[in-house]
């Protein structure tokens, strides 16, 4: 870590768990404060910033804020619709994930994901178009479809999960088993606990792909600090983890949690983890941000395409990356058959301009085989 990742390092520590929050007298502010935002964490560490250097930060501070509260109101509206449908259906992460920070306002909110029981897709789908929620678009693989009311974006499910790994079953049972919330005097139902963090521990996995930054990192850690009696983590959640093959993952996520942010757990359980795989973890936080903000894969395509086929394969890449791609192939399902093609050409006129980069040609795909490899020992492969 460099001087600026150290000092957010410090903050987090100290804004979470009350720890001494150390930094030296030349850390540069406006470069944290750069790396807060690209983090998505500048609400969480805010209150320990130097009084004298805190100016900067006090906009975005209300801006995250005031999202997060538009965010929970019309959260809260939805919520009551689908209710009255008598529409099963949970939040998944955003304010389910807020639930275990001391104040849950600081973690910044981006769209309200909501899963629906098997058999209530259809109906809650009708129902957001008929109440003034405005359809934006689907992603082409059936997962989820976005919608936008008011400023807000929602994500209505039809599955959770995604191709590379289905923890579908564990999710299905959960909504049967929601669990009420109250944040600010609104309320909302989320998967039980074991289940609500199977799903942030998936959200790592899932964005490992794309661009992991530090808030899906710490939403996990603070679902771990959420759980004083760590005999109750082994019996109840770590198991779980394990069955859904995400065992590693939690370890390792965890043990660097404990060395770099405080984490103030004994956790003996995460200690088998492997120091060097940690290391690399936080390193691909780091130079990544949140969704890939500061290394987003748009602009590493062959390190993106090597990782891509060895998760899911040749043709289903070029598929999904052409859609994800191209809005025309979001909107109108009747094209999507040529997405393949579309990111095929696109992929190619890459590839000659990187010709005339061999060296960062060469670079991206040998760093998309180590990925792989790094992958493979968080248990992910």
């Amino acid at each position: 870590m460099n001087q600026t990742e150290q000092v957010l390092r410090s903050l987090i520590g100290a804004s979470l768990f009350g720890l001494p929050a150390e930094y030296p007298a030349d850390a540069d502010w406006n470069a944290v404060l750069a790396e807060a935002q690209a983090q998505t964490v500048v609400s969480l560490v805010g209150n320990c910033v130097p009084e004298a250097y805190r100016g900067a930060w006090k906009i975005p501070i209300e801006q995250n804020k005031a999202h997060f509260m538009r965010a929970l109101y019309e959260q809260t509206n939805l919520t009551a619709l689908l209710r009255g449908a008598e529409i099963p259906f949970v939040i998944l992460k955003g304010t389910a994930a807020a639930i275990y920070y001391p104040t849950p306002a600081n973690r910044t909110m981006g769209d309200v994901d909501i899963l629906v029981s098997d058999g209530f897709f259809d109906a809650a789908f009708s129902l957001l178009s008929a109440n003034g929620y405005t359809f934006e678009q689907d992603y082409g693989d059936g997962r989820d479809y976005s919608f936008e009311k008011d400023g807000v974006i929602f994500e209505l499910h039809r599955r959770y999960s995604d191709e590379g790994h289905d923890i579908e079953p564990y999710l299905r049972e959960g909504i049967d088993h929601a669990r009420t919330h109250t944040l600010y005097g609104f309320s909302f139902p989320a998967l039980p606990k074991a289940a609500n963090g199977l799903v942030l521990l998936d959200h790592i996995r899932h964005h490992l792909f794309g661009g992991l930054g530090l808030r899906q990192i710490l939403d996990f850690m603070m679902f771990v600090a959420s759980e004083p009696d760590e005999k109750v983590f082994e019996r109840d959640f770590l198991p779980l983890f394990e069955e859904a093959k995400l065992g590693t993952l939690a370890k390792v996520i965890a043990k660097t949690c404990k060395r770099y942010f405080g984490l103030p757990v004994s956790a003996a359980w995460c200690e088998t983890a492997d120091d060097k795989t940690c290391e690399e973890l936080l390193e691909t936080v780091f130079s990544s941000g949140n969704f890939g903000r500061k290394d987003p894969y748009e602009y590493r395509p062959m390190q993106s395409f090597t990782m891509g086929v060895k998760k899911e394969g040749f043709f289903r890449t070029l598929q999904k990356a052409g859609v994800a791609n191209c809005k025309a192939f979001q909107k109108h399902r009747i094209l999507r058959p040529f997405a393949w093609l579309y990111q095929l050409f696109r992929y190619l006129g890459r590839g000659i301009a990187a010709l005339f980069r061999r060296e960062k040609l060469i670079a991206d795909i040998s760093s998309g085989k180590e990925k792989a490899d790094f992958f493979r020992r968080l248990g992910i492969e």
